[in-house]
């Protein structure tokens, strides 16, 4: 093993565990300030890939809430349930006015 490689190789051991990382760069060692910076670019890797996860974590609880939210609102009494449509009348006027063009364009063909 040349120096390069132990140098990476203590690079990688220190990003684990920082207590051994502060006391090596103390020491001013050249691979000691290899390692340090080793361990500063794994440990923002790390950082990076816990904030990646927390994002999708709330990206998924954001739409739980928006989803399910109002339903939850509304069995827990929090707002008032929608007042319900009244259909009837509106069915009734369109099926009139359907019935209506129905027997005028049947009169038209006949003529």
């Amino acid at each position: 093993m040349n120096k390069v490689q132990i140098a990476a190789k203590g690079g990688t051991t220190m990003a684990r565990h920082p207590t051994l990382r502060r006391t090596t760069v103390r020491a001013a060692k050249p691979p000691a300030k290899l390692g340090w910076r080793v361990g500063k670019v794994i440990v923002v890797r790390k950082a990076r890939a816990q904030v990646d996860r927390l994002e999708a974590a709330g990206r998924t609880a954001a739409a739980f809430a928006v989803i399910y939210g109002p339903m939850a609102a509304e069995v827990f009494g929090l707002v008032e349930p929608p007042k319900r449509n009244r259909r009837t009348p509106a069915f009734a006027a369109g099926a009139v006015t359907g019935a209506g063009a129905m027997y005028v364009s049947a009169r038209n063909r006949r003529g």
